[in-house]
């Protein structure tokens, strides 16, 4: 291997948790009635990321998508969990699309909450989108939207992502391709199909060394130990409640994305494209998974 990898390094999501001092006989949140989901884009708190060792430029979307499978309210004290919604396949996903700070969904899409005490909430995530600036080769600074796949649908579902894929996306939500590349240098411009992605000479396994790992199984989104343990078939985060005092009945999942798209900008223009892709020196670069913050009111 190469004495320098391509990094696209995933920090496994940090919970933190908003409210207030821990009650003895706090274990949780009681009487939920709502279940919220917003996207931080603010410079409050920043994506955490990995620890690299070169100078990376960050940018924060200005627009970005979370998709998930399913949520779930776990129980305590005797309380049934309490599942939100449990989609069956990708295609009928729950897609949320946010553009500021202030838009938040609600997660019930009208379903109840029984009454009880719940510990914590899981979620499913099929996938993280957001809208970035692309440096091209001949067309200048364009925006596009990447979405990165935390799920492995091909494995349950006979679909064609695996996890860590990584696709561009058109503005009415149509998969243009994969990226990098047209199976020869890699120059940012979607191709389907997956096999001749992420390749030099498109044969589905000759990569242009992220990490070593094959282009059959992977796509670039993650280094080794990250993919080696990603789970089957999709990818869940849990948060705990315990620090939550039961002072209100509206849950709030807030996301903060602020620079969590990284790179190195070899070329010096400020944003990410093929000039700053080196196939002797792989190129450092990683979409940060959001930290999550439950705030409760």
């Amino acid at each position: 291997m190469k004495n320098k990898t391509v990094l696209i390094l995933v920090s496994l999501a940090m919970f933190a948790f908003a409210g207030c001092k821990k009650e003895s006989a706090s274990t949780g949140a009681a009487s939920i009635k709502d279940v919220g989901l917003k996207v931080s884009f603010s410079g409050l708190k920043s994506a955490d990321g990995l620890k690299a060792t070169i100078a990376l430029t960050k940018e924060t979307p200005t627009n970005y998508y979370v998709s998930l499978k399913s949520a779930t309210l776990i129980g305590s004290s005797g309380t049934t969990n309490a599942q939100l919604f449990s989609k069956p396949n990708l295609s009928s996903s729950l897609v949320f699309d946010f553009t500021n700070d202030n838009t938040v969904h609600s997660l019930l899409k009208g379903s109840a909450i029984p009454d009880g005490k719940y510990s914590g909430i899981e979620i499913e995530v099929y996938f993280l989108q957001m809208n970035i600036a692309i440096s091209t080769g001949t067309r200048g600074k364009e925006r596009r939207n990447f979405r990165i796949y935390l799920s492995d649908d091909a494995e349950t579902e006979g679909g064609l992502h695996q996890p860590g894929d990584m696709t561009q996306i058109n503005n009415s939500q149509v998969e243009l391709g994969w990226l990098l590349g047209e199976g020869v240098m890699p120059n940012m411009d979607p191709v389907s199909p997956r096999i001749s992605a992420y390749t030099f000479n498109s044969n589905g396994s000759n990569w242009y060394d992220f990490a070593g790992k094959s282009g059959k199984d992977f796509g670039p989104f993650g280094d080794v130990k990250f993919m080696n343990n990603a789970p089957h078939p999709i990818y869940k985060a849990k948060a705990d409640f315990s620090l939550l005092e039961n002072k209100g009945s509206n849950l709030i999942l807030d996301l903060n994305v602020y620079n969590c798209w990284q790179f190195e900008d070899k070329n010096g223009d400020g944003a990410f494209g093929p000039g700053d892709l080196d196939p002797v020196i792989p190129t450092a670069w990683q979409m940060v998974l959001p930290t999550l913050t439950v705030i409760q009111n």
